[in-house]
């Protein structure tokens, strides 16, 4: 069976090792982070993540689209997606700049001084990880084995920073060292390798290219609106959870961290197999692929509700004590979220081979109006379960409907191929 026959090769094994990279982090993260949430409790603990959600929207304006073009134009020829990072690093700059000092005012006149702390860690970390487009160079290049040494290393030395502080009982303030350094140890590393490759692949790097930055200026423009429409609607509810109550997003952090642990696989799988289909020159292969592609999400993220029907509550008792024990309430819609989630991802990403820019730009414009406006009246109502519903019922929309109405119903096709036995039969079978 085809769904099979894509678990090899080099694409796969690029796979593996993004995964390899992503299990280290996303278990070391919630061992530790499990011990730091029982250290501060629910409510600080809220309020470090209110902190992280704001300027992951702050991230998302920065980058301008461009984490969608670079690993686009760099599967196809590496070369320009060099010159697309040194193009548009100024452009990130200025974003960054403007949009970071409006939310910092903004967060100085209106929370508490803690909460302002962490919000300037946060705002350092993310000015690290908005330069370190080398991570989706080499997702793009097949090299994932570069970004897991460098992450890896950035991971266990923040992981240890934390458990340091937990055990020492230090100020919760100090939390500060460990949310830089994850963001500042890999972008140093990746940086490193990545102007040696440059240099190797005798490519000049031209800040001012006046092409690249302005070609990236008109796509940029239409795709940001859809990079904007995720990270508004992912972090939606924990704004309006924030803004409500602290205890209740400390909460729904718990049950998110867990119920999605699983999707760093989805991510892994749909970067390596993307590049794939992204070469593909029959739409038909091409509707075939991404069929399987989205089969392998759903029997995944089978698996992980299955695991945390069995496991969930024990794990969060054991993790993170009896005071985060309502998590356990929501962990298995974290789940079906995470699934809807990973089926969005595919078919967005495939709709970026047929230049859709003009399409996503319209679509999210509809589903963040549709998302703010649900989540904010739904949430002050049911708290952290309107939070669920209001990101459950956004994911399955952008997943289906919302991508039904591009160019002949292609991503209506692949969802319809998933539950064909043609679509995993060989070629000439």
């Amino acid at each position: 069976m085809k769904l099979f026959s894509l678990l090899k090769g080099r694409l796969f094994s690029n796979s593996l090792w993004m995964i390899s990279e992503k299990i280290i982090s996303i278990f070391g993260l919630i061992f530790v982070t499990s011990f730091v949430a029982k250290y501060i409790g629910p409510e600080n603990f809220g309020k470090l993540t209110f902190a992280g959600s704001l300027f992951a929207i702050v991230q998302t304006i920065s980058l301008f689209g461009s984490e969608s073009v670079i690993f686009q134009k760099t599967s196809k020829d590496p070369k320009m997606g060099i010159k697309i990072i040194a193009a548009t690093r100024i452009i990130r700059n200025i974003l960054f700049l403007i949009s970071s000092s409006i939310l910092l005012t903004y967060l100085y006149f209106s929370v508490d001084l803690l909460t302002f702390i962490f919000s300037v860690a946060s705002c350092i970390a993310v000015f690290f990880s908005l330069h370190d487009v080398f991570n989706i160079y080499f997702n793009a290049v097949l090299e994932s084995k570069i970004n897991a040494f460098c992450n890896v290393i950035g991971i266990i030395i923040s992981l240890i920073l934390r458990y340091i502080i937990a055990v020492l009982e230090l100020n919760v303030e100090y939390l500060v060292i460990p949310i830089i350094a994850v963001a500042l140890i890999p972008f140093l590393l990746r940086r490193v390798i990545f102007y040696k490759r440059v240099k190797q692949k005798n490519v000049l790097l031209d800040s001012k290219d006046k092409r690249y930055r302005s070609y990236m200026m008109h796509v940029g423009s239409k795709l940001v609106f859809y990079s904007l429409s995720v990270a508004i609607f992912t972090k939606t509810s924990q704004i309006f959870l924030g803004l409500k109550s602290a205890y209740d997003l400390g909460i729904y952090t718990v049950a998110a961290t867990l119920g999605t642990s699983f999707y760093f696989v989805l991510v892994a799988l749909i970067s390596s197999f993307m590049t794939d289909i992204y070469q593909e020159k029959s739409l038909e292969e091409s509707q075939k692929k991404v069929a399987r592609l989205n089969a392998l999400v759903i029997f995944i993220s089978i698996g992980a509700f299955v695991f945390f029907l069995l496991f969930g509550q024990w794990i969060i008792k054991v993790l993170y004590g009896e005071q985060f024990q309502q998590a356990a309430q929501i962990i298995l819609w974290m789940v079906v979220v995470c699934l809807f989630s990973g089926l969005s991802t595919v078919a967005e990403k495939y709709l970026l081979k047929f230049n859709a820019y003009s399409y996503l730009q319209k679509k999210t414009n509809v589903l963040v109006v549709f998302n703010i406006v649900l989540a904010f009246l739904i949430i002050q109502v049911y708290g952290v379960y309107g939070a669920v519903f209001a990101i459950l019922v956004t994911e399955i929309l952008s997943t289906t409907i919302f991508n039904y109405f591009f160019k002949n119903n292609i991503i209506f096709d692949t969802h319809r191929r998933i539950f064909l036995s043609s679509t995993y039969k060989k070629a000439g079978a």
